[in-house]
Order: structure tokens, then sequence, then C-alpha cells
């Protein structure tokens, strides 16, 4: 059985059919969702970087809905917090906030980009005591960080940065229990298997392992179904 999981690619902002992968492709709202096909899974957010007018943004908030009610739009987000981006920031949290109540309200996990406001993103967790997990992407916090997180109810995906020696992504994947982890794509060009491989020796774990333990973090998430060869 461990021989035929298919690897789980669980954010990239590319698609392709492959039979021995299952990815979660991260669109913007108003994008369009094919109809489900057994693998193609899909997540809905507005993006800190593609902060708008308040206006403009409670309509893709509107238009959200809509894709959230396909089962097979399993994830809200990307959404989250960055202070390095030039888009209002105050606008970003009430964005945020809102995207975080519908992950709640669909029962759909949160996948978050997060750049300098881990304090904000923090109270905000700690005030609402989300019931849906949230996924850190492309996550590079210290390992101190990653302790403190890995005690709440957040998972973290890793990505192209684990190739770099000494990141602090890197020490973070060694240290954190399987259970929490998944791996990703992204926007890069990176093949997911190469990123598992690259996992599976920071685990000091077997590729056949580590694929095991990611799809059951998969489908702990939620109760998604796809075909396995």
């Amino acid at each position: 059985m461990v021989n035929s999981l298919p690897f789980i690619d669980v954010h990239t902002h590319r698609f392709h059919q492959d039979n021995g992968v299952v990815r979660v492709q991260n669109l913007m709202p108003g994008g369009i969702i094919p109809a489900f096909s057994g693998r193609n899974f899909y997540s809905v957010g507005l993006h800190p970087w593609n902060i708008k007018t308040v206006d403009e943004n409670s309509r893709f908030l509107e238009i959200m809905e809509d894709a959230l009610e396909l089962d097979h739009v399993i994830f809200v987000g990307e959404c989250g917090l960055d202070k390095l981006a030039e888009t209002n920031y105050n606008e970003q949290r009430r964005i945020f906030e809102a995207q975080a109540f519908m992950a709640e309200e669909y029962q759909k996990p949160l996948i978050i980009h997060c750049v300098k406001a881990w304090d904000d993103l923090i109270g905000y967790h700690v005030q609402n005591r989300p019931t849906v997990p949230w996924i850190l992407h492309g996550y590079n916090g210290s390992l101190e960080l990653t302790q403190q997180l890995s005690k709440m109810n957040f998972f973290f995906s890793f990505g192209e940065l684990i190739f770099r020696e000494n990141s602090k992504a890197t020490e973070s994947v060694k240290w954190l229990p399987s259970d929490k982890i998944f791996f990703e794509t992204d926007e890069s060009g990176e093949l997911i298997e190469k990123i598992y491989l690259k996992g599976a020796e920071l685990k000091n774990l077997s590729l056949e392992r580590l694929k095991e333990e990611v799809w059951e973090n998969f489908n702990r998430l939620e109760n998604v179904s796809f075909e396995c060869e």
C-alpha cells in the first residue's frame, strides 16, 4: 500500500495532471475552478499582496463564498499578514480575519502567508481559538518560533528553502514531529519528489515512510477523498 501512495503538494500555484502527485492549487477569488476529477484540489483566498480597496476586497470575499461551497476547494487562502507588503496593513488584518472566520464557517483549513507579523498572527489565534488547522506555508521561522507554534493548532509546510544548508527551515524540519509537516512547490519549478527526498534525508526516514506520514496528515485535515492507484 505504501509504495502506491502519491506525493502531496499541499500548496502550488502551478497545476498539471500527474498520477503520482495530489496537488492543492492556489487560486484567487474568481479564478476558474475545474470540475473534480479525483485528485485536483484547490485553495481560494485573498493574499496580502493583492489587497485593494475596501469595496473591491469585500467583493472578493463574496466571490470566495461561492467557491468554498465546492467540496474540492479544501482550503481557505492563501491569506495572511505581511508587514513588508506595500498594501495597507490595517486592511490586510481585516481581510485576514474575515478569511479566518470563513475557514471556521466552512470548516476548511486555513493556509497562511506570514512575514514579520507573527505577534499579530499568534495573538489572533490565541484570542479566537480556531478549531480548523492553520497551515503555515513556505515556513522559515526560527526554531524558537517553531517550538511555540507547534504547541498550537498549526501545521508547517516546507518548500525549496530546505535545500539551503543551515537554514531555519531545515532546523524546523529536523525538530518537528512528522505529524506536523507538509511539503510544497509554491511558485518554484522544483519537483515535489525532490523536496520529499530532502525532507526524508533531514528526518532520517525512508521516502516511503515520509510519504505515508504526510498522506496521513493530509487525510486528517478533513475528509478528502481521491483515487489511489
